[in-house]
């Protein structure tokens, strides 16, 4: 056949109207959906049930379902690939199931294996299958690795209500940039604020979690010394409601058991704090007891005093009257469940109070410490694995009370960073300011960065990128995000090494004669 070469502007002048109907709309939307469900085979689906069922042939039914397809693509977009991809997250949870059933683990060989059977799908002819798929797998591993995602760490906190910034919520080299970018003015002012946020929601998540045994939580929006208050006097509630019937039998053996509770800590303290725990057990306790009986308030009482002498010695910085105040604070645990032992019928509720008060102890620690009572998990972490030196094994197997926040805060919030002369902050600092450092006087530059970060770091835009950014990489990790970028991408196969001309259009005029529009023009293909 021979081929003539026209301006396609000639023809386009003749063509009729194309603007997609209501009912096109609902079909081709079916389409997109279709597409999705099926890896990208819907079209040669429909082209094939229109081949039976109807006069058209398999080859006209599914150019004309692509077409529409195209069409619905090119006039919206976002709705037409929105729904595609979204289309294909149900297949590729059953598709990664299958596959991992079939032993093909791991996201990234499991990505590939998806973006290839959605690259076949999307491969325009049989013979196109070969080079769509490769591409499909290489587009689906590549999205897979770089697209972000938030770390287990991250959620945890997230889940608690800590509003961790976008660099602490993917971890790795986004928290390392975002740290350095702290040193740049202006701009560091503003991300170190969003990070104090996070940091101050932190320890309100911490006495949430101390309180979780009785069922309490401090007011919204508490921090600081006011979250360690509302948190105390909730455990203080608790207790009084739990010993408010109680006349507690104090005989022999309640003193006994006492006694022996006290000889168990006191044996690893230095004699003049030995005494100084014994003389305040006898002081606290075994002096109130009045005719073998200890009234709720005697015991009352007793626990509070001894919890408020317990916190003056462990914050003390002389180290045996901080153990002291350690083992104070045992003892009045250990109080707890001598209590259980006496009253059995308020053994589970004695229970819960009790292990809210030990998870307490840790945090009123680091609060008394903090600067505002705002304190990080690291000394938090601290204060635990101080408090747990009498059992190591639980401490090595994460078991402390607080333990798994303090760690998990700390993998989070904690800096990667040091303060001040990391080759980091001096790269991204030369790089905010044009090359002249972070110490450079560029005013207008620094302060333009500054109001930047200020949008960024409100806490209503750092909500939406939390929420924004990880659906945007999930819906990228899907099997037809990467199909359908594959097929953006060059061929590593020329047209001319695979002897064709790629069409993109073919048109037939009002005469009949059809033409393929190509890059360069039209082609004349005949009748």
């Amino acid at each position: 056949m021979g081929f003539e070469f026209i301006d396609a502007p000639e023809m386009a002048e003749d063509a009729p109207s194309t603007e997609m109907s209501n009912t096109d709309l609902a079909i081709n939307l079916a389409r997109a959906i279709g597409q999705g469900l099926t890896f990208g085979f819907a079209d040669e689906a429909e082209g094939f049930a229109r081949s039976v069922l109807g006069d058209e042939s398999y080859k006209e039914a599914r150019d004309s379902a692509r077409a529409g397809l195209e069409q619905f693509r090119e006039e919206m977009p976002l709705a037409a690939y929105g729904s595609e991809i979204v289309a294909s997250i149900p297949s590729a949870v059953v598709g990664g199931a299958g596959l991992t059933a079939a032993r093909l683990a791991g996201k990234i060989p499991q990505a590939a294996a998806l973006g290839a059977a959605y690259g076949s799908g999307t491969a325009e002819e049989i013979s196109d299958v070969p080079v769509s798929a490769g591409l499909g797998a290489a587009t689906g591993a590549g999205l897979q690795k770089v697209a972000p995602r938030v770390t287990q760490e991250a959620q945890e906190l997230l889940r608690r209500g800590v509003p961790v910034t976008i660099g602490q919520m993917f971890g790795g080299g986004a928290k390392r940039l975002e740290e350095a970018a702290t040193s740049v003015p202006f701009m560091g002012d503003v991300i170190k604020s969003a990070q104090r946020r996070a940091m101050e929601r932190f320890g309100a998540a911490a006495f949430n979690e101390a309180l979780e045994p009785i069922g309490k939580k401090i007011p919204k929006n508490l921090t600081g010394r006011e979250a360690y208050e509302a948190a105390e006097a909730q455990i203080s509630k608790a207790y009084d409601d739990v010993i408010k019937d109680i006349d507690l039998p104090a005989g022999q053996t309640f003193v006994q058991n006492v006694s022996g509770v006290v000889a168990k800590f006191a044996d690893d303290l230095p004699k003049k704090e030995a005494d100084q725990l014994t003389k305040t057990i006898n002081r606290e306790i075994t002096r109130r007891i009045k005719s073998g009986r200890l009234s709720k308030q005697d015991f009352k009482d007793s626990q509070s005093a001894i919890r408020g002498q317990a916190y003056t010695f462990s914050t003390s910085t002389d180290a045996y009257q901080k153990q002291l105040g350690d083992a104070l604070n045992d003892v009045a645990g250990e109080l707890f469940e001598v209590l259980a032992k006496e009253a059995p019928d308020l053994a589970t509720q004695l229970k819960k109070v009790d292990t809210a008060y030990s998870r307490f102890v840790p945090l009123q620690k680091a609060t008394a410490k903090a600067d505002e009572g705002i304190f990080t998990p690291a000394k938090l972490r601290q204060e635990i694995r101080a408090g747990g030196r009498r059992t190591p094994a639980a401490m090595a197997r994460g078991e402390l009370p607080m333990q798994q926040l303090a760690e998990t805060g700390q993998e989070v919030l904690g800096a990667r960073l040091p303060e001040s002369g990391s080759a980091v902050r001096g790269l991204v600092g030369v790089g905010a300011l044009g090359g002249m450092g972070a110490g450079a006087g560029m005013p207008l530059e620094t302060m333009a960065l500054g109001g930047l970060a200020g949008g960024l770091y409100t806490p209503l835009v750092q909500a939406l990128l939390r929420s924004g950014i990880p659906a945007a990489a999930g819906l990228a990790r899907t099997p037809a995000a990467a199909g359908l970028l594959s097929q953006a991408l060059p061929s590593p196969i020329s047209p001319a090494e695979a002897g064709t001309v790629p069409v993109q259009e073919i048109y037939t005029n009002p005469r009949g004669l059809k033409y393929a529009i190509t890059e360069q023009g039209a082609t004349l293909l005949g009748e």
